[in-house]
């Protein structure tokens, strides 16, 4: 049974003359011919065709009715196929012979059991042949059948008539289909066997257009056979047979596979090795298999080796011990998984019992996110705001400690000029002389003022010129105090719309130190010692908007977040060594580099005035404060090597700027005052440079304050002087300078050196106005005597 439907393909008659009556009893006799005579045979037709040059009417090997379509069928198919060739035997056997006449314009169509004939009434030929229906063909040949069964006493009783010889007895000329279909009538008679025996021998079935027309009859057959039946249940009697057809092949298959396999093991298996197999090792399945492939295949034994009972008992021995063995491995394995299992269970227990801690713990730090979360977009937001109020407060302080100096500047150029007019006689009136008179008598009150001051307190002697001239005037001071007093309004404002938590640095310290508290090592893995300065640096830097040291003495130990960064993480418990291993140990010095050296820096270049005793010293004391106390500030610490720096270059600028000593003779033995001010001006310099000694580099300090100052300006000025003033002046110098240089071999000092020892020769012992001055010089001498 194919599962193409093939197309039905009318088959045109031919017809036949008495000429041709030879040639089809050749076509009628090829299937007689041998196997081994058909070569032959076909080859003497081709020879007697290339001689006649006739073309048959009937051929089987020329004739082409169009293309042969063939359809390769699988073994599955060919299987189901002769299955069902079965079926439609027995069920044709059951049935009787009937006759099915379809007549179709312009093909007549005769249908039997065995045969199909078709005739085309439309091919023309001289001599029409006479066209019978089914059943008069059949009682048209009714006595030849008889006759020919007399005739033949070899043919098989049950066979059924021969139908080609009946319609040629009858006068219809048979075409090649009715030939075909006769000799597989033939066919299928010899395959169902029996006691049919046929008259002709088989002949070779044609591969091309006679198998594309014996299924096209096969699938008429079918079709006219199933056109009596019920189509629904010829559709289940047709899948119930391809099932058990599928299922046929499918335990073929299987047997098939289960065969190749046991040859495999036949082949594999010898008498040697299966000798040698353990029996706890061979498959139930294949114990049959190995017994037959031993019993066929003959065992190699060594005459030599003999099965002894000692050898028996040793390979039985060897077994017992290699199960002990084993016996001992998996007890050792099940006891190490039940050590395994029970300490499994512990830890689920464990783990149960810490499940509401971690819970806990996952809440916590969930709250600690988003807290700073909250807390870095804040201080982002708010960070801008106080960079801008620190340079507006930087801004206007600078502004006043610019203008003093600027005054101080001023003063110093017109009491210089005032006294060189007055050495060459001049005398000038102008707008100009009026605003500097206005400056002069502004002055001199100042100048009153402090002389006043200083006597109320109750001061000792003071030098004319080493005080600092840092009045400011009632509107200039209102000035600066409302502008101040704006920007402190708006530092206010910064973080009043904050709640208290993100504001204040003891809040923001005391969330940090509940991480630190609940879990210490997650507080070091995520580096917050090293972000904390960060965090509160803004809140910091907001608080020291107006934070002068320079002027205000107010010292960072007394605000109120270095107290609380001091006594962050600490316990009353706690020991030294646990402070040495504390991880916030140098918090507060490293936002002391971070934060006050920075802001230092930027006071010192925009506020400091070298020449302000007051402002030196307070400068000099925190910083050698902070130096002692917080490791952080050392060599390696850029921050302070910059403030170092912008200390050095305002030193330098003031000694180009603010130094002046009139060294003219005229101007040192006058009695005007202006000399001797501009000389205690250096000194208070020198003084300023040298308290910095032991913070600042010494080669610096006594490059500056030795060469460019000691030896350029103040021993020039001392040789102009009277010897009793120089002597006083040399003793102030002494008095000024560092023990550590004058007891040293320094080089710089040797001026200083030459210019004392020179005074003490012009000095006379017997001169009474002398003695103090010897006294001052001899105490000089003992300093550098070293």
């Amino acid at each position: 049974m194919s599962l193409f439907r093939k197309p039905k393909k009318s088959i045109q008659r031919r017809v036949f003359t008495e000429h041709d009556d030879e040639d089809d009893e050749q076509a009628m006799d090829v299937e007689e011919i041998a196997p081994a005579e058909r070569e032959t045979s076909v080859k003497k037709k081709d020879k007697s065709k290339n001689v006649h040059k006739k073309q048959p009417l009937l051929s089987f090997e020329t004739e082409e009715e169009g293309e042969v379509f063939q359809v390769k069928k699988s073994s599955h198919s060919k299987r189901i196929m002769r299955l069902f060739e079965k079926e439609r035997q027995k069920k044709k056997e059951n049935k009787p012979e009937k006759e099915v006449v379809r007549p179709k314009e312009p093909v007549t169509e005769i249908v039997t059991d065995d045969l199909i004939m078709k005739v085309n009434s439309s091919h023309k030929a001289p001599t029409p042949p006479l066209i019978l229906s089914g059943r008069d063909a059949l009682c048209a040949g009714k006595n030849d059948l008889s006759s020919e069964e007399e005739e033949e006493p070899n043919r098989h009783r049950f066979s059924k008539p021969d139908n080609v010889k009946i319609v040629l007895e009858s006068g219809v000329i048979p075409d090649a289909a009715m030939i075909h279909a006769a000799r597989k009538r033939r066919q299928r008679a010899r395959e169902l066997g029996g006691d049919f025996v046929p008259l002709e021998d088989e002949e070779p079935e044609d591969t091309g257009r006679m198998r594309h027309e014996d299924d096209q009859d096969e699938a008429s057959d079918e079709e006219r056979i199933d056109m009596d039946a019920n189509p629904a249940i010829r559709d289940q009697e047709r899948r119930r047979e391809q099932f058990l057809a599928a299922q046929e092949s499918d335990q073929e298959a299987d047997q098939e596979i289960d065969e190749w396999e046991n040859q495999q093991i036949r082949k594999g298996v010898t008498g040697a090795s299966a000798a040698s197999i353990q029996p706890e090792y061979v498959y139930e399945e294949y114990e049959p298999l190995v017994n037959s492939s031993l019993q066929s295949v003959p065992a190699v034994v060594d005459p030599n080796t003999q099965r002894t009972p000692e050898a028996i008992i040793e390979k039985l021995r060897e077994k017992f011990e290699s199960v002990c063995t084993s016996r001992k491995l998996h007890a050792k394995q099940l006891q190490q998984v039940q050590e395994d299992l029970v300490q499994v269970n512990e830890e689920l227990e464990e783990l149960k019992r810490r499940a509401p801690i971690a819970a806990e713990r996952f809440r916590f730090y969930q709250e600690l996110r988003g807290y700073i979360t909250d807390l870095v977009e804040c201080l982002d937001e708010k960070v801008g705001v106080i960079a801008d109020l620190e340079q507006r407060a930087l801004n206007l302080m600078a502004h006043k400690a610019e203008w003093l100096i600027e005054r101080r500047r001023q003063d110093v150029r017109d009491q210089a000029e005032e006294l060189t007019n007055m050495g060459k006689g001049i005398v000038r009136r102008g707008a100009e002389d009026e605003e500097k008179v206005r400056r002069a008598a502004e002055r001199e009150g100042r100048r009153s003022r402090r002389r006043r001051a200083r006597e109320q307190q109750g001061q000792p002697r003071h030098v004319e010129g080493m005080s600092s001239d840092d009045e400011i005037t009632q509107q200039d001071m209102l000035s600066f105090d409302k502008e101040r007093e704006q920007i402190e309004n708006e530092i206010q404002e910064v973080f009043e719309d904050v709640v208290e938590e993100y504001s204040s640095v003891a809040n923001i310290l005391i969330r940090f130190e509940q991480w630190r508290e609940t879990d210490m090592s997650t507080y070091t893995e995520a580096y917050a010692t090293l972000c904390l300065p960060r965090v509160v640096g803004p809140l910091i830097r907001l608080s020291l908007v107006f934070w002068d040291p320079l002027t205000d003495s107010a010292e960072l130990e007394k605000l109120e977040w270095y107290r609380t960064l001091a006594l962050y993480g600490l316990h009353d418990d706690e020991t030294e060594s646990a402070l040495t291993q504390d991880p916030d140990i140098n918090l507060l010095p490293t936002i002391v580099e971070k934060i006050i050296i920075p802001k230092l820096d930027q006071l010192v270049d925009r506020c400091w005035d070298p020449l302000s005793s007051s402002q030196t010293l307070r400068l000099v004391g925190i910083l050698s404060r902070y130096i002692r106390r917080f490791p952080t500030l050392g060599p390696a610490s850029k921050t302070l090597q910059n403030l170092f720096n912008a200390i050095l270059h305002k030193l330098k600028g003031a000694l180009e700027n603010d130094v002046f000593i009139p060294i003219t003779l005229k101007l040192s033995e006058s009695k005007s005052s202006f000399f001797q001010r501009q000389f205690a001006s250096g000194l208070k310099l020198l003084r300023n440079i040298t308290s910095w000694q032991g913070i600042l580099n010494d080669n610096t300090l006594k490059d500056l304050a030795l060469n460019a100052l000691l030896n350029r300006y103040l021993l020039s000025a001392v040789k102009v002087c009277q010897l009793t003033d120089s002597v006083s002046k040399v003793g102030l110098i002494s008095h000024i300078l560092p023990r550590v240089w004058l007891q040293s071999n320094t080089p710089q000092l040797q001026m200083f050196s030459v210019c004392v020892t020179n005074l003490a020769q012009q000095l006379d012992k017997d001169n009474p106005l002398h003695l103090e001055s010897i006294e001052t010089l001899s105490n000089v001498l003992k300093s550098l005597r070293n």
